[in-house]
């Protein structure tokens, strides 16, 4: 069994930049990697530093290992001391990239709750049309998470919809191993069936209350996003999954990009959740029609293929079908089914 955390330590409470402050005294030139509005949003609580920055602003699009090498040059050759990455998704995956490039200590201010990234070794990679195309780990544990609470509820409520919905697909694809004969369950996997069922608590619990302002409740669900779901991840598990959720992403991501574009990565998840709790049944009380309806009716989110502005005619299930079959070793024609259901 192999259990690794992807960090040293997590933070999470009003202020918390204030302990980033505290944790690089004494250092002489540090790089801030993140986009213009996540950077816009975080410097001001980062006034008091007195380090030599190095600024660097990502352009649009996804992260992919030549910027990252380009950056991490850049970072050698200013000898900076830390690398601190800010903002969302692709800023956490373009500052883990540029630390596994460079060997720098890592330090991670999440400015919104739409992943885990912040709290995981796994690096996404991409190509440079955005297509994700495999992904790689960390060489060593990122130095400390930042989860500053006021900073977070000023995110977007989008943002943090699109978290929960990804977050969700925790249950969906851990269940989902009941797909393959002759799978027997193990200890990581119990585990990871045990945190993905509080985590949905957590999100039937306060996720309504956290989207109305309840700060509370708020604290709970960044928690949630940001922490317990990477936690799932790292306890892992040598039982075989399906992972059809996010295949599901990967899919629309790679056959529709053009309609894919008006979604967030978590929005377009949380489809997949539902063909994938078509698949697999109620997972430990809960169904495809329960999840269908939190979807509709906390989170607000798209929940068929026709509510994204996607193709759903014979040749596009059967296209999108064997994608997801293929990665996830499945009966296309089970699949082609399922969506179906979700057209």
């Amino acid at each position: 069994m192999r259990c690794e955390s992807g960090f040293l330590k997590y933070i999470q409470r009003p202020g918390a930049i204030s302990d980033l402050l505290s944790d690089l005294r004494g250092m002489e030139r540090i790089c801030i990697v993140g986009g213009e509005r996540a950077l816009a949003a975080f410097l001001p609580r980062f006034a008091e530093d007195s380090a030599e920055r190095h600024m660097l602003t990502l352009p649009e699009g996804a992260p992919n290992w030549t910027a990252a090498r380009s950056f991490a040059a850049d970072v050698v050759a200013r000898d900076d001391q830390a690398i601190i990455g800010v903002g969302g998704g692709t800023a956490m995956d373009m500052s883990k990239a540029i630390a596994a490039q460079c060997g720098r200590p890592l330090y991670l201010v999440p400015t919104c709750a739409a992943t885990c990234s912040c709290a995981a070794r796994l690096i996404a990679l991409y190509d440079e049309e955005g297509r994700r195309t495999g992904s790689a780990e960390l060489p060593r544990a990122i130095q400390s998470i930042y989860t500053d609470e006021d900073l977070l509820a000023e995110a977007p409520r989008r943002l943090l919809v699109s978290g929960i919905a990804d977050g969700m697909a925790k249950l969906s694809e851990t269940a989902s191993a009941c797909l393959y004969a002759d799978n027997p369950a193990e200890p990581q996997w119990r585990a990871s069936m045990a945190q993905a069922l509080h985590l949905m608590d957590v999100y039937f619990t306060h996720a309504d209350a956290a989207l109305k302002g309840d700060r509370a409740a708020l604290s709970e669900i960044l928690y949630a996003n940001l922490y317990l779901t990477a936690q799932i991840t790292a306890t892992g598990s040598a039982r075989r999954i399906g992972e059809i959720a996010h295949h599901f992403y990967n899919g629309v991501t790679r056959l529709f990009p053009t309609e894919r574009s008006a979604f967030l990565h978590g929005e377009i998840v949380g489809v997949g959740v539902l063909l994938e709790l078509e698949l697999t049944g109620t997972a430990a009380g809960y169904s495809r029609k329960t999840v269908e309806t939190f979807l509709t009716q906390v989170l607000q989110c798209p929940t068929s293929m026709s509510a994204m502005n996607l193709p759903h005619d014979e040749v596009s299930l059967a296209r999108l079908s064997a994608y997801i079959s293929e990665k996830a070793s499945l009966n296309p024609r089970n699949v082609v089914t399922a969506l179906g259901t979700i057209c």
